[in-house]
């Protein structure tokens, strides 16, 4: 099936309450679109859908829906309206720098700045009891905290949007899965673009890793050391940004698999000692 929102996410449960047997897909509505445009299909009906979509899982081969454990629901809905509340915070205080007219309309103002303020206060103390209260998801959250750039938000986000990341089969899976592998389009000699994000997936996801990618580069560690290092040789500064993105999911991925907090002065390929 096409993802739709949550009711796609509502269906798949049902089905698989239904027929445990049942093998439920939710698939990108990106590659569907896209999937349906080589199809050429004249008209636009719920069977010629139905008929795409099956057509589709044959084709791609999708992987199976897999549902998320109650806790890390309850983790994405805390982060989720977490997120909510500080964008509608911020467009509060950016209406408040022009101090309202009526004294009456500005103490609303100010009251709905600090009702927010404080909604953001009860939802963080809310994340953290839930993340304290359950011993695994506490681990996993203290040893993402190790990585440069993540820290209370960047941690509590990844794990309820993309759930336990051990469940990615290969470090691949997840850039891909998360819009933040990089796309070419090069074709001959005349087409020659910079590398950009896929963009597919999550966009929550990417917020809080650029966020994490932004706050690594204060310090000297292996992603601002690999930035650097991409700039210098010419890469654009976005572009750079991008590849330290990726880079910080894929080890946070490694840290949960190997359970080991993140290791400042680690090297891959070790030069030999011989000789």
């Amino acid at each position: 099936m096409e993802a739709t929102g949550g009711y796609g996410k509502e269906m798949a449960l049902w089905l698989l309450a239904m027929d445990h047997a049942l093998k439920v897909a939710i698939a990108q509505p990106v590659k569907v679109h896209h999937f349906a445009q080589t199809c050429g299909l004249a008209n636009k009906t719920d069977l010629q859908d139905a008929i795409m979509l099956a057509r589709f899982g044959e084709l791609h081969k999708p992987p199976p829906f897999q549902p998320m454990s109650e806790t890390y629901e309850k983790l994405r809905a805390l982060t989720r309206e977490r997120a909510a509340m500080v964008k509608a915070a911020i467009r509060l205080g950016n209406r408040n720098e022009i101090p309202s007219q009526s004294r009456e309309a500005q103490k609303i103002r100010e009251r709905m700045i600090a009702n927010h303020e404080k909604a953001v206060a009860d939802l963080e103390k809310a994340m953290k009891a839930l993340i304290v209260g359950d011993p695994a998801l506490s681990k996993d959250c203290r040893i993402l905290q190790t990585i440069p750039g993540i820290a209370d938000v960047v941690a509590p986000t990844l794990m309820g949007e993309l759930g336990d990341l051990r469940d990615y089969p290969h470090p691949k899976t997840l850039p891909a899965y998360t819009g933040i592998a990089p796309k070419l389009r090069d074709s001959g000699t005349s087409v020659h673009e910079t590398a950009h994000m896929t963009k597919h997936g999550s966009a929550r996801v990417r917020h809080v890793l650029y966020l994490a990618a932004m706050a690594s580069l204060r310090g000297n560690n292996t992603f601002s050391r690999s930035y650097n290092h991409l700039v210098a040789e010419g890469k654009p500064p976005m572009v750079a940004l991008g590849a330290v993105m990726r880079k910080i999911l894929v080890v946070a991925r490694v840290l949960l698999i190997t359970e080991k907090n993140y290791d400042p002065n680690y090297v891959k390929n070790p030069p030999s000692q011989e000789g």
